[in-house]
């Protein structure tokens, strides 16, 4: 299994507020609304990765305007299929943030997308954020469903161009899109979600959540478990984890380079760069 981060590294540091939120926020609290991530958590969310089986086929997890932008100018990326004019373009979508969602429609023009998401990302991407509904009269999208949703807080799915990985979505804490309306943030689960990735081969095992704000502790089961670990450099998790249980030789925080003092990241991870290639 092989990883490339397209988009990782932040280019300024992220407001104090949004600090703020990150020490306070914790998975095992329901903040009232006044309170939501809506309202506190910054919008800007870093997180864009490619993922191979053998190499030879890719799948992005999300897809940003300025990462669209650069994989259609840059003449090495065409040597990925999957990436650019593929006969088969695979998208996996970890939420509906707009840092996460914008770049679909910079690959309007090409073979139909296949497009892997919650039900409630697909709804706000149909109603809130109708990017579905145009691209629809461009390209086309094949729908397909990740069933996190109400009560379901996991669900295994599969990507048919990359039949050696095997997918699990786990339900997270994450910041509520600014353009959605109230009654659309009430579902249990399904508006943000971390990806577990299983080589059926090798047995290596990836962890991606780039758009998290808290994780609990069901999703700390399979990190610990997994021998890549992406997250957001905003994440927190239960104070009581002892990362000496983590079995990960990489530990990768997403948009945090600019705000590690001296470019260094804390002790025992790695601060993502734009390119930045994992083999697993």
């Amino acid at each position: 299994m092989k990883a490339v981060i397209l988009q990782g590294s932040s280019a300024a540091p992220p407001p104090p507020v949004a600090l703020a939120y990150a020490t306070r926020a914790s998975p095992h609290t329901t903040l009232p609304t006044s309170q939501r991530p809506r309202d506190t958590a910054p919008t800007s969310r870093h997180g864009v990765v490619a993922l191979s089986d053998t190499g030879a086929q890719w799948a992005l997890v999300n897809m940003a305007a300025n990462v669209a932008d650069r994989l259609q100018a840059d003449a090495a990326a065409h040597n990925h299929i999957g990436w650019c004019d593929a006969q088969h373009r695979a998208i996996v979508l970890t939420d509906a943030q707009v840092d996460h969602v914008a770049g679909l429609l910079s690959l309007r023009d090409g073979s139909p997308i296949d497009l892997y998401a919650t039900p409630a990302v697909f709804e706000a991407l149909s109603r809130s954020l109708p990017v579905l509904p145009v691209l629809q009269h461009y390209c086309g999208v094949h729908w397909h469903i990740i069933p996190v949703a109400g009560e379901t807080q996991c669900a295994n799915f599969r990507i048919e161009q990359l039949p050696h990985l095997e997918f699990t979505a786990l339900a997270t804490q994450g910041p509520t899109p600014p353009y959605l309306a109230e009654h659309e943030t009430q579902s249990a689960a399904g508006h943000s979600i971390a990806i577990a990735v299983r080589d059926r081969d090798s047995g290596q095992r990836l962890f991606c959540a780039p758009g998290a704000v808290a994780l609990g502790y069901t999703e700390l089961d399979w990190m610990r478990s997994a021998d890549c670990v992406l997250i957001d450099g905003l994440t927190t998790w239960p104070a009581d984890e002892a990362q000496d249980d983590w079995l990960a030789r990489r530990k990768v925080l997403l948009g945090v380079a600019q705000r590690a003092q001296g470019g260094a990241c804390p002790d025992g991870f790695e601060c993502a760069s734009d390119g930045m290639v994992i083999d697993l």
